[in-house]
């Protein structure tokens, strides 16, 4: 056999050693492997983003090809079908909420023996808080990328021409105040051109998301801690739900399905829109292109999240999970491009883009963060000390809690009152969560 026939059958293996166990990967030198990163896209700028990670890397890394091919609807139902046909992909983002369910249906690798003892990536760098809801039965299935606390963005524009005083007072920003601002906007709609007519005080829609976090704000708990059923705290449920519905039906916000863009943030970068309530994604729709604020940025206003008997927000934590099916190199690959995103250098490169606050507390407490990203490093300084987890960590969640959104979608619809809805969310809930738990 010649030297170059040699050559060519030479058979590279890397061991990647990750505490007290390795896993060994073979494939030839002329090979490239290639996997698929999924993820939804709440706007056009996220799919730009993401496919700016997924080239960043493939620059880095010219012997492997990512490619990104999002889920554009029903994310986490079209995910479990992709697992039971064998074409799911090999990374893919994974919420908090959906992660005991997928993980105990066995399709996610637990990252803690590969990512533990890698100290370059340091898993001690995360915000505690954060990486603790990624957790499941002691191991870590998804890797942190990013996290949004819901926030009140408002437009300086239509407070100024109506002679409405801004949020501003953090000891007095509280249920109260926010319905006083919104009466005064609503009042004082004549005074903006065309005598207000296109311009609401609020936009709103049926959900849930938003009144876990009003919840909260009245001291209340939605899924005991056993994860099987209610709280012995719902209570504080019933006035939430009729705060953000009586944001409707007293006229002080319009439905968002009945307006041209469909959602809080689109609605609000129209400029037509005095306040909502969002997190983070809204941003970088905010100095896009067709946005009345991309050429008027100094009319953006942002404050935290209004009390009631106390300061509280939601937070929607997103992280990268892996494929458990993989082998080899397609592990090895996947497994490289979770810490090159979520790592140190990938997630400062991310959160520049301005969609999410960064899970790292070196990158979120730096001076630089708040010098690039002015608005969400205001969000999470001001709110991350009562901010409280999007999940529940228990099985079934994600269908509880899709039970609890139509519930409030048939509120809005005028089918139910809020103490009904109220009922039926609590009825719903220890239905849906019997037999499950938090393990």
């Amino acid at each position: 056999m010649g030297r170059g026939s040699l050559i060519a059958i030479i058979v590279v293996v890397i061991v990647v050693i990750a505490g007290a166990s390795a896993y060994v990967l073979t494939f030839k030198p002329s090979s490239k492997p290639t996997i698929i990163f999924s993820g939804w896209v709440s706007s056009g700028e996220e799919y730009t983003f993401d496919l700016q990670m997924v080239k960043s890397f493939n620059a880095l890394h010219p012997n492997m090809t990512v490619k990104f091919s999002p889920i554009t609807s029903n994310y986490y139902a079209t995910l479990e079908s992709k697992f039971e046909t064998n074409t799911a992909p090999a990374v893919f983002y994974m919420e908090n909420d959906a992660l005991p369910q997928f993980a105990k249906d066995g399709y996610l690798l637990n990252l803690t023996p590969y990512l533990s003892s890698n100290a370059s990536y340091d898993l001690s760098g995360f915000v505690p808080s954060i990486i603790h809801t990624f957790y499941w039965n002691g191991g870590l299935y998804a890797a942190p990328k990013d996290w949004n606390p819901l926030f009140v963005y408002f437009n300086k524009y239509m407070f100024n021409v109506e002679h409405v005083p801004y949020p501003s007072n953090y000891s007095v920003w509280n249920w109260s105040t926010m319905l006083n601002t919104l009466e005064l906007l609503k009042q004082n709609l004549t005074m903006l051109p065309n005598g207000g007519s296109g311009y609401y005080p609020m936009v709103v829609g049926p959900q849930f998301a938003r009144i876990l976090a009003f919840m909260h704000e009245a001291g209340g708990q939605w899924i005991n801690r056993a994860g099987d059923g209610v709280s012995r705290n719902i209570s504080g449920l019933l006035p939430a739900i009729k705060f953000w519905y009586g944001l409707y039906s007293r006229g002080l916000a319009a439905l968002n399905s009945n307006l041209s863009a469909g959602w809080n943030g689109g609605d609000f970068s129209l400029g037509h829109v005095g306040m909502i309530v969002s997190g983070g994604w809204t941003v970088p729709v905010l100095y896009s292109n067709g946005s009345w604020f991309k050429n008027n940025p100094q009319y953006i206003g942002y404050y935290h999240m209004p009390m009631d008997v106390q300061y509280a927000t939601m937070g929607f934590d997103v992280g990268l999970a892996v494929n458990s099916k993989l082998t080899g190199a397609d592990r090895y690959l996947a497994l490289q491009f979770v810490e090159y995103f979520t790592g140190p250098q990938g997630e400062a490169s991310w959160v520049k883009l301005g969609l999410a606050l960064p899970a790292r507390t070196a990158i979120l407490d730096s001076s630089t963060y708040a010098q690039e990203q002015p608005i969400l490093a205001y969000a999470g300084s001001s709110q991350a000390s009562y901010t409280y987890g999007w999940a529940y960590n228990t099985t079934n969640f994600t269908a509880v809690e899709s039970g609890a959104h139509k519930i409030i979608a048939n509120l809005f619809a005028g089918l139910i009152t809020p103490t009904e809805a109220y009922y039926e969310i609590i009825n719903e809930t220890n239905q849906g969560l019997a037999g499950s738990s938090t393990l």
